[in-house]
């Protein structure tokens, strides 16, 4: 009878195999008492020191306090300390839980990389999102961020509901696209031309007003709805917010708090002064003054 501290070992000095077992049953059993039931070493670079195949479970590893199987590697970059990969249309990895989680990663650069899509059939639970485009088709739900309180995305489709407590845009107003007769540089007052396009007012007190190009004063649109006009041109329309409007002050100057509508110089607008024919003319209201030559003025959207 060997005893534990009596190691038996089986040498060959070519490619021959060292050990083979064969069985009905099971072929090979380690048990330890202390250490290891199976170790399996190879010095070659490219060798497997434990090879297993199988038409059912080619590796079964099972532990009652610790690891079922572990794996560790002091390769570079793109080595792996475990890989599974699936032939076909099979599963390369999966994680099954009955009450803990099924697959847990953790890492000095990033816990999980995918160069895939990847698709959740359940809610999304996480501390911060980052991404550059999302497409969510569930729930996503999120306790830290810049985006309905934790999602932050260059780009994102949500095909579900979104519900947020908190929306922080990156711009200054509400905008919508809408198509012009011409491109129009950020700040000018437009009007609906007679052709249905857009295009720069030239009178005062225009009732077919609309409002003023996004984007001047270094105010980027915050959100903007694609509409997709059918036009070879279109322009970004500041509905709500805050926007940088071009304001011509000979017809009055322009002081806080003033109502603007359009006036005959060309897409810009200018103080009302007669409310009377400013009904459905109105642009917004003025947040800053405006006095001597036409400028930009700082404008909180309010169209009626």
């Amino acid at each position: 009878m060997t005893e534990f501290d009596e190691p038996v070992r089986v040498n060959v000095s070519d490619n021959s195999i060292a050990f083979e077992a064969k069985a009905n049953g099971t072929a090979v059993s380690g048990v330890s008492a202390q250490w290891h039931g199976v170790v399996g070493v190879s010095t070659h670079e490219s060798a497997q020191g434990v090879y297993a195949e199988a038409n059912g479970t080619a590796v079964l590893g099972k532990s009652k306090n610790w690891l079922g199987i572990y794996g560790e590697t002091t390769g570079g970059e793109g080595v792996e300390g475990v890989r599974g990969q699936g032939k076909g249309s099979a599963c390369g990895v999966a994680g099954h839980s009955e009450q803990g989680v099924g697959v847990y990663g953790k890492g000095g650069a990033l816990a999980a990389k995918f160069d895939g899509r990847v698709k959740a059939s359940s809610s999304v639970e996480c501390q911060f999102v980052e991404a550059t485009y999302g497409h969510f088709t569930g729930n996503v739900r999120a306790s830290h961020g810049d985006f309905f309180e934790g999602m932050s995305a260059g780009a994102g489709a949500f095909s579900g509901e979104v519900t947020a407590k908190k929306f922080r845009p990156i711009g200054a107003d509400y905008a919508e696209t809408f198509a012009s007769g011409d491109e129009f540089e950020p700040g000018t007052v437009l009007v609906i031309g007679d052709d249905g396009l857009m295009a720069p007012c030239d009178a005062r007190y225009d009732s077919r007003a609309t409002g003023v190009v996004s984007g001047a004063g270094g105010l980027t649109p915050g959100t903007v709805m694609e509409s997709n006009p059918d036009s070879p041109h279109h322009v970004t329309l500041a509905l709500a917010g805050q926007v940088y409007v071009k304001a011509d002050p000979q017809y009055g100057p322009i002081a806080p708090g003033d109502l603007l509508t359009t006036s005959p110089s060309e897409g810009c607008a200018m103080r009302v002064s007669d409310r009377g024919r400013a009904v459905g003319a109105i642009l917004g209201k003025a947040l800053s003054s405006l006095d001597g030559e036409p400028g930009l003025l700082r404008m909180l959207v309010t169209p009626s």
